[in-house]
């Protein structure tokens, strides 16, 4: 590169090669001799070597020059300027960054004294923009020397002002929502944002807070910062009509932020924020919160007065205000939390003390009843009105335990439970208790073990509350377990005793474990004897076993049983000292035992039928059913059933929703389904589910029966799909009155589905019915198939359309018969087709008949008929049948028998075409092998054999080329070419033939032809088989012309000659695969009729058309090729001459590796004969020994099909090793598709030629590589 050094240059040689810059244009039109730089052509090269830079560079940059800093900057930097330009060009770069200079005024110096600065992300302030503005740059300055001084200052700049402002406000808005996770109130809330957003006053120079006030009715400053209190924009209070600047109407009614406006006015000479400057912007923003129909806080928070008040700046304080809003529904949710808590916590003490008063309530009527009830039992009566007491006498026993346990809760809960603490002998105790629950464990055919161990002193326990810790653990246990065994066992342990309860019960699941101690928790859905409880008994035991300063626990696996474990301590340390009473307890079974013996009791099976005289006959009319009854209480069950059966049903008792499956699957099907609702293992709801979704008892009568009463309940049962809903208690008359109406709608229902099943179902049939019959007729439309019936009796018939269609007629005919039918057979098939016919009508059977029709218009066409016939008293009177179009058959038939035609005499005239070059072959290779030849006639003879191998090379290729061509594999390579050089290369290849022959060979191609777009080798093989068909079926000596024209956008070729021409019949199918005039003894020109056809078939893939004329017979004929001109020119390509080696230069050392023995050894001596030094190998194996034994070789030829490795991997193998990774690989095959070539080069092949390759090929290839 040459630098000028004239400083005269002008500006516009200066400044002409940055003519795109609108800085450089700007500085070109200015008048610098009116500044301290002087004119542009007066200025040192060196300045204008930095100006030209500083121009070019995308990047912002400043050139300060001389001793008075003038500036020049390029576009970049005249952004950074803002409205300080243009009058910054060519300032004092002191005077124009003058509000900067605090920042960068010592790094400027430093940069004059020769000193390099750079600051990073320094902050500093810019009046650029008609204020005061806060920004960061990242920047350098760097001293310009010439001749040893420095004359100015390159000064790159980077604005970094918006990264900087994100992460710091980024910041403010992380700490401020960190800092109100904390907050538990308002005042929190307020308190916190506040101290969060002190840390930030460059972004938020002030920050007010006002809460909602009830009592004044507008808002109080709760929260302030970088404001006065009392002060323009902060007053104490603010209420809706005041005249504040913060709108108080417009943001108590608004959902959204407000943007304030005006307020630097407002604030006068009031300090505001971290600058002398007030600021003028806010945005203000109510929380969605309300407090009676208020925002519960307005927010306010001030913009800075030195940076844009732009949208970026907004939405961060709309950030900012969204969080102190998250924060504030937060409180609000816990506080709302907190009150829902404390309102629980009331309503639990008042039903806690609803429970007592009901427990004592209850109490009274209870005493009532079973006094009376014992007495009665005393007295004699009839066995049946006995057990109707007994079951009242254990319910209402029942129902004083259940009291009772309501009564301990509730009495535990208030903290009015009063223990009394004796020492007790615990063995005897808990092994007695346990002992009443034998004869209940061995009916239910469990087994329980009882190992309480003597202990070395009593423990104090409160009697009563110890037998009930053990009858409810016991009870439970039983209640759960089904088979298996119940082990209660009382151990020492450490410092105290400890009581186990296990069983091989169904489990506890995981989610419940730590439940089952909580009051009122029940295990839906789980297995067991009866779903009865309140679900008080075990709360009850913690409770109790806590009064003791003990601990209970359970250790439980769903399905694999449970242990229940509590543990006391020794001595009295532990109990309240004015509740111990230092006298024996007394020993004796508590009272209360009886009550859970006989509800445990009623929990097994009572299977045999009730005691007493047989019941009494059920009512005139009444109704007999199976009736299915669900329950988990004994007594229930065989209340329900006697009720029943005297009312003349059929009862079944099952204990839950399984066992009721169970039955219903078992059968026979009950005609109604009776269940409790809450029983164990599967409750009424699932069993009713269950039913409903089986379509064998979806219509089943279920009636639910349940304590739950209520409007809400009943409609619950209704909607999961019971016929009724009864509320325990119940009437027996009632229950009886439901049941038979129930029956009876079912009986009625049952008779109304029957009778629409039966509807249904014939409907169906006819739907069926017409749907086969359109099915019928759509298939048999779609295979264009005519369905015909015919009447033999009076010769009518019915017939689709098509049966018509079929002989010609577009409209159906008034009549058609069997005369008819017969009328329109050909002659030639008419009698064959009515002996079919009379056969069949003898023989009872049908026919199927293949015969020629004769259609209105002449033509003639091929029918397949069949026909069946239908007979009264073995007299046939009605034939049906099809009849089908089968002309296109026959004629694909004929296409195919032709094209069989055609296969044989292609072979014929393959193994003629392929016999003739083998001939002379043979014989020349028995003339070399005779006797010694001379140089000519060995010429001669080798000529022989090239001439014939390269004819039987042409035809094999001719057969590849028809093999791609109608499989579609041929790829045109489209590139321009030249017309008349494709037609002398075609010349050139069929000479030999036509100067054989001694045509004569007419040109007459147009100078202005141009040049058409296609694959050059595929265009010459179009003109050369056209001129070697003409050269061969013409008589010798004939003429042969060959002539272009620009006919239009398109070039014509034409072949003419005047030789055999073609016969009017045959030019039809003269572009036909194997198509070839009549072969005669005089007729010899060989070939396998595929020359033409190829031709037809490449034309097409250029976008071309041929055609064929000839007069006839002995007139010579004419081939016109019409093909696309293409503007574009065509790049002429000579063929490689053949080149040997030349006197004395020294051959290449080649490898040959082929199998095949012949073509190896023909390869080598073919490259030995033309200087090279050739060795062949017949397999991978031999030839990787030879090249990995220190034998060196320029290059490797390799087939590819080898025996032992292909060639792809012997070529991987040689470049994987060093002492042959150096050699030239060719590759020698007869694939020869892009994706084998593809594979070739992936193998480390440098080269990939397909056979058969011509020698000079070959012999160039060498002969370059050389």
């Amino acid at each position: 590169m040459t630098i000028p050094t004239n400083q005269a240059d002008s500006a516009d040689t200066f400044l002409a090669a940055e003519s795109g810059s609108e800085m450089a244009r700007l500085i070109a039109s200015l008048d610098w001799s009116r500044t301290p730089l002087g004119p542009i052509a007066d200025w040192p090269h060196s300045l204008r070597t930095t100006v030209s830079l500083c121009l070019a560079s995308n990047f912002p940059i400043n050139i300060i020059w001389g001793p008075e800093h003038i500036q020049l900057y390029n576009d970049g930097y005249r952004i950074l300027c803002g409205d300080k330009h243009p009058f910054s060009l060519g300032m004092d770069y002191r005077e124009c960054w003058r509000s900067a200079w605090p920042a960068i005024g010592q790094p400027f110096e430093r940069a004059v004294a020769g000193e390099t600065s750079f600051l990073e992300n320094q902050r500093m302030f810019l009046q650029r923009n008609g204020y005061l503005e806060e920004t960061f740059f990242t920047f350098s300055l760097s001293p310009i020397r010439a001749d040893g001084l420095v004359c100015g200052l390159f000064h790159p700049v980077t604005e970094t002002t918006r990264t900087m402002l994100s992460e710091r406000r980024t910041r403010a808005l992380r700490d401020l929502t960190s800092s109100l996770a904390a907050a538990e109130s308002a005042d929190d809330v307020a308190r916190l944002t506040i101290a969060a957003l002190a840390q930030f006053e460059f972004d938020i120079p002030f920050v007010l807070l006002y809460a909602f006030d009830k009592a004044f009715g507008g808002y109080a400053l709760t929260g302030r910062h970088g404001v006065a209190p009392a002060g323009a924009i902060s007053p104490a209070l603010l209420s809706a009509g005041s005249d504040s600047c913060w709108q108080v109407d417009r943001l108590s009614r608004s959902q959204a932020a407000v943007e304030i406006s005006g307020l630097r006015a407002v604030l006068a000479a009031e300090r505001c924020g971290p600058y002398d400057e007030a600021p003028d912007y806010a945005l203000a923003c109510p929380t969605r919160l309300q407090q009676d129909g208020h925002p519960r806080m307005l927010m306010m928070l001030g913009a800075s007065a030195r940076l844009p008040w732009d949208e970026t700046y907004q939405e961060f304080q709309q950030l900012l205000l969204a969080a102190i809003d998250a924060a504030m529904d937060r409180i609000a949710t816990q506080e709302q939390e907190k009150a829902r808590i404390e309102a629980l916590a009331a309503a639990d003490r008042a039903k806690t003390l609803f429970f007592s008063n009901v427990s004592h309530e209850f109490r009274t009527p209870l005493t009532l009843m079973l006094g009376p009830l014992s007495d009665a039992l005393a007295e004699p009566m009839r066995e049946g009105q006995r057990e109707r007491l007994q079951i009242a006498d254990r319910n209402a026993h029942r129902l004083l335990r259940l009291v009772n346990s309501l009564l301990d809760f509730s009495r535990i809960e208030a903290g009015r439970a009063q223990a009394t603490f004796s020492a007790t002998d615990l063995t005897s105790l808990t092994a007695e208790l346990a002992s009443h629950f034998q004869s209940a464990c061995a009916q239910a055919g469990l087994e329980l073990a009882v190992d309480c161990a003597p202990l070395p002193e009593p423990v104090y326990v409160d009697r009563a509350m110890w037998e009930k810790i053990v009858l409810n653990l016991l009870s439970n246990a039983f209640k759960f377990t089904l088979e298996g065994g119940i082990k209660v066992a009382l151990k020492v342990r450490g410092d105290g005793v400890e009581l186990k309860v296990a069983d091989s019960g169904v489990g506890i699941p995981q989610a419940d474990a730590a439940l089952v101690f909580d009051r009122f928790h029940r295990v839906e859905g789980q297995r067991g004897r009866s779903m009865e409880g309140s679900g008080i008994g075990l709360s009850l035991v913690k409770e109790m076993v806590a009064l003791h300063g003990g601990a209970v626990r359970v250790r439980s696996a769903d399905g694999k049983g449970s242990v229940f474990s509590v543990r006391l301590k020794f001595g009295t340390a532990h109990l309240p000292p004015d509740q111990i009473v230092e006298q024996p307890a007394q020993a004796g079974r508590w009272a209360g035992t009886a009550s859970y013996l006989e509800e445990a009791v009623g929990w097994l099976d009572r299977n045999e039928p009730p005691s007493g005289p047989a019941r009494d006959p059920a009512p005139a009319g009444a109704i007999s059913a199976r009736i299915l009854l669900a329950d988990d209480n004994a007594d229930m069950r065989a209340y329900i059933q006697r009720i029943l059966e005297k009312n003349g049903h059929t009862v079944t008792l099952v204990r839950n929703g399984r066992e009721a499956l169970e039955a219903i699957a078992a059968g026979p099907l009950p005609d109604l389904v009776l269940t409790d609702v809450m029983m164990p293992d599967t409750d009424g709801f699932t069993l009713l589910k269950t039913l409903r979704a089986d379509q064998a008892t979806r219509d089943m009568v279920v009636i639910l029966l349940s304590a739950r009463a209520g409007p809400e309940a009943r409609v619950e049962g209704l909607a999961a799909g019971a016929d009724d809903y009864m509320v325990k208690p119940f009437d027996a008359r009632e229950l009886v009155a439901r049941i038979d109406g129930a029956i009876n709608l079912s009986h009625q229902r049952r008779t109304s589905a029957a009778r629409e099943a039966a509807l249904q179902a014939e409907m169906k049939a006819e739907e069926r019915m017409r749907e086969l019959a359109a099915r019928l007729q759509f298939t048999l439309d779609a295979a264009q198939i005519g369905d015909w019936d015919l009447n033999l009796l009076d010769d009518t018939s019915q017939r689709s359309p098509r049966h018509d269609q079929c002989f010609g007629y577009a409209e159906p005919l008034a009549h058609w018969g069997m005369a008819d039918f017969i009328a329109h057979v050909h002659p030639d098939d008419r009698a064959r087709a009515r002996a079919a016919v009379d056969a069949a009508i003898a023989a009872h059977t049908g026919w199927d008949i293949e015969c020629r029709v004769v259609w209105p218009d002449g033509s003639i066409h091929w029918v397949a008929v069949h026909g069946s016939l239908y007979h009264v008293d073995k007299v046939p009177t009605r034939a049906v049948g099809v009849i089908l179009d089968i002309t296109a058959h026959k004629q694909a038939e004929d296409e195919l028998r032709e094209a069989s035609r055609r296969k044989d005499e292609l072979l014929a005239m393959l193994a003629h075409e392929l016999r003739n070059p083998l001939a002379p072959i043979s014989a020349a290779a028995q003339l070399i092998g005779m006797a010694k030849l001379s140089d000519e006639r060995l010429r001669h003879t080798s000529g022989v054999i090239a001439r014939q191998v390269s004819h039987m090379t042409a035809l094999i290729d001719d057969l590849l080329d028809v093999s791609r061509v109608t499989r579609g594999l041929v790829d045109i390579e489209r590139t321009p070419q030249d017309v008349r050089s494709v037609v002398f290369h075609a010349i050139e290849q069929v000479r030999p033939l036509i100067e054989g022959k001694r045509h004569r060979l007419i040109t007459d191609l147009a100078p202005d032809v141009g040049s058409v777009m296609g694959d050059q080798k595929r265009l010459v093989q179009i003109v050369s088989n056209l001129l070697n068909n003409s050269a061969k079926y013409t008589p010798d000596g004939g003429r042969i012309t060959v002539r272009t024209e620009l006919v239009g956008d398109e070039v014509e070729l034409v072949v003419e000659d005047n030789g055999a021409g073609i016969a009017p019949d045959l030019q039809s199918a003269v572009f036909e695969l194997f198509s070839q005039a009549e072969r005669t003894p005089d007729r010899t020109q060989g070939g396998l009729g595929l020359g033409l056809a190829l031709v037809k078939n490449l034309v097409e893939l250029h976008g071309g058309t041929v055609s064929c004329h000839s007069a006839g017979a002995g007139m010579g004929s004419r081939f016109t090729v019409t093909l696309p001109r293409t503007s574009a020119r065509a790049a002429a390509a000579a063929p490689l001459p053949l080149r040997p080696a030349a006197a004395g230069e020294r051959g290449l050392k080649i490898m040959v590796v082929d199998d095949n023995i012949d073509a190896a050894e023909m390869l080598a001596i073919m490259l030995d004969a033309v200087g090279h030094q050739v060795v062949a190998e017949h397999n991978a194996t031999n030839a990787l020994r030879r090249a990995h034994d220190g034998e060196s070789f320029d290059v490797a030829i390799l087939d590819i099909g080898l025996p032992d490795l292909d060639g792809y991997e012997l070529a991987r193998r040689l470049r994987a090793d060093s002492r042959s990774a150096g050699m030239v690989l060719v590759a020698l095959t007869g694939y020869g598709q892009a994706s084998d070539r593809d594979k070739g080069v992936a193998a480390g092949f440098d080269h990939y030629l397909v056979k058969p390759v011509s020698p000079s090929t070959l012999i160039n290839l060498m002969s370059e590589m050389m």
